[in-house]
């Protein structure tokens, strides 16, 4: 009979910076019977989070995905993959790999079992639905270049449940995830987008997350500078 354990543990990390990490967590946990908490930042609004975010608003989940996909263990490969999956790099082949999320036809649900595939599927047919609300060819589309099809799934099951935490939930459950000894919880509860912004010596501001990581040459940090970092929340 497995004790209850006695000692919880709290990381607040970024998404894949502190993945790394994560075998070493387990073992922490393992030995000593303790729970883990992840405690994920949801400003993220880099790669495929920005197309979501420009579409449908709603946090940042990159990072929220990144880290529940590394915690997917390795026995639940195929659904580890799965996830881990982006598509292509091309908007039309990303846009014709879609459709085979849609119609199962994409080979990587053949590893998968029928009832997992089904329920994924429906996620990703109920976010097909929410986009074609919202377009206006051809001025008006969504790019599905080089989509995690982790952020897809997230975003469709928020859409479809009203709740980023029963998003985060259910892939966590599909991904066979022990959420009674690890969760992975965002920083703020919230269906709105949130922005990070670092305010510079000079009087800059630089917003966005994606921006603070990779600032172009105008706005880069000069050396030792003293930043102050704002928060700002948008629909």
């Amino acid at each position: 009979m497995t004790s209850t354990p006695s000692r919880k543990i709290i990381v607040f990390s970024g998404g894949s910076a502190a993945n790394s990490l994560v075998d070493v967590f387990n073992e922490l946990i393992d030995k000593n019977n303790y729970t883990l908490s992840y405690i994920i930042p949801i400003s993220d609004n880099g790669g495929s989070s920005s197309e979501l975010i420009r579409v449908f608003g709603g946090p940042g989940i990159g990072d929220i995905r990144s880290r529940l996909v590394r915690l997917i263990p390795s026995t639940n490969a195929p659904i580890l993959h799965f996830f881990n999956h982006r598509l292509p790099p091309s908007s039309i082949d990303a846009s014709a790999e879609f459709i085979t999320l849609l119609d199962l036809t994409s080979p990587l649900y053949h590893p998968i079992p029928a009832p997992q595939a089904l329920l994924i599927r429906s996620i990703f047919s109920h976010l097909h639905l929410e986009i074609l609300k919202r377009i206006r060819p051809p001025s008006s589309t969504f790019n599905f270049q080089s989509a995690a099809i982790g952020n897809l799934f997230l975003t469709g099951a928020r859409l479809l449940t009203g709740s980023f935490e029963s998003a985060i939930y259910l892939l966590a459950i599909i991904g066979g995830v022990d959420e009674s000894r690890t969760a992975v919880l965002p920083a703020i509860v919230s269906n709105f987008t949130h922005h990070i912004s670092a305010g510079l010596t000079d009087g800059t501001v630089i917003a966005g997350q994606n921006a603070i990581s990779h600032p172009s040459a105008p706005t880069a940090l000069p050396e030792s500078p003293n930043v102050a970092i704002h928060s700002t929340n948008a629909e």
